[in-house]
């Protein structure tokens, strides 16, 4: 299955199925957007996009209700959310394989005879999905049946900060302070709990919270409940312009999400927030217990070597030389070769 990014390619590539009439599934985490760019797709074509989550529905909800006709016969009353003649669009089910087995026989003659019973879903209509992928454990949901998924074309949908930040500076309606912090973190979107939605959802938390005019500890804890809580209080300091030096704490265990501090003092030459946040460091490391604790845990390994490795070139040095007098020689080479 091949990757692309959430944003223009991938509307494009759905277009062009809709042209082809090829029905799409768009596999990925939530919050990336699948049904957004379903709709992107849709408004593009000049067409409707038409949602559906299969797994709140039940068989008459999908296949209509059947009735005895005059002449004794049994005909089925398809459901009036169905589309109607006349109009044209993308007919989106989502929740695939999370919905129960009994729902997807039906999706299967959709998407082969594009009918249910008696139902025919009119020419300019195509049957699409978008899924979580089954290969992740986090996600409570089914293996497809290899005859239904071959119906599809599949694609895999991963989130990407420079089309998310294009979107919201040109239409998307995003707080700009998170539109620039998102922008400022180029890793942002590999927590699955900070994705694109839920930064999203934090800019409208954001806007609600500074025309109530409440910026406290209130506004925290609302935006740590979206977007977690290391990348709120990451956010929060870039948002009060409260500059302080890194913790060491945030350095072990969650570099990636506090790298952005390291590339902006850089760039505005904040030598003393750096050299602080060395100084705390390298007094943490002075305790060889502390060291050799972080020797047996690769990811804080990994962090320190990336954290020494982001320094400006004296302090990098400083850093390394530092490292050596102790005696740390592995992790002075993992600060060298970041």
């Amino acid at each position: 299955m091949q990757t692309i990014k959430a944003g223009k390619p991938l509307v494009e590539l759905i277009k062009l199925a809709y042209r082809a009439d090829k029905p799409v599934m768009l596999v990925g985490s939530h919050g990336v957007g699948k049904s957004e760019l379903f709709e992107a797709a849709a408004s593009a074509l000049g067409v409707k996009s038409l949602v559906r989550d299969l797994s709140l529905m039940e068989p008459p909800d999908l296949v209509g209700m059947p009735q005895v006709g005059k002449e004794g016969r049994t005909h089925y009353a398809a459901p009036d959310w169905l589309p109607a003649e006349g109009t044209a669009g993308l007919l989106v089910m989502e929740e695939l394989n999370r919905c129960p087995r009994y729902m997807r026989g039906p999706c299967l003659q959709l998407l082969t005879a594009r009918q249910l019973n008696d139902y025919k879903l009119p020419p300019g209509w195509l049957p699409c999905a978008a899924i979580n992928p089954s290969e992740d454990g986090d996600y409570q949901v089914d293996e497809l049946d290899p005859a239904l998924v071959s119906r599809f074309m599949q694609v895999r949908v991963v989130p990407d900060v420079e089309t998310w930040s294009d979107w919201a500076r040109n239409g998307g309606g995003v707080h700009a302070t998170v539109t620039n912090f998102v922008e400022q973190n180029p890793r942002i979107f590999d927590d699955p709990q900070s994705n694109p939605r839920a930064w999203s959802y934090a800019s409208d938390w954001l806007k609600a919270c500074e025309k109530e005019e409440v910026l406290g500890e209130l506004m925290a804890t609302g935006l740590a409940g979206l977007v977690g809580d290391e990348w709120a209080t990451s956010f929060l300091q870039c948002y009060g312009g409260r500059e302080e030096p890194m913790s060491v704490h945030e350095i072990l265990n969650h570099y990636p999400v506090h790298q952005s501090k390291v590339m902006r003092w850089l760039k505005s030459q904040r030598l003393d927030l750096l050299q602080a946040t060395l100084d705390r460091m390298q007094k943490y490391l002075s305790r060889q217990a502390n060291y050799s604790e972080i020797m047996n845990d690769k990811p804080q390994q990994k962090n320190v070597s990336s954290f020494g490795g982001d320094l400006p070139g004296d302090l990098k040095q400083d850093f390394f030389d530092w490292l050596i007098d102790k005696g740390y020689g592995p992790l002075a080479d993992g600060v060298i070769n970041a």
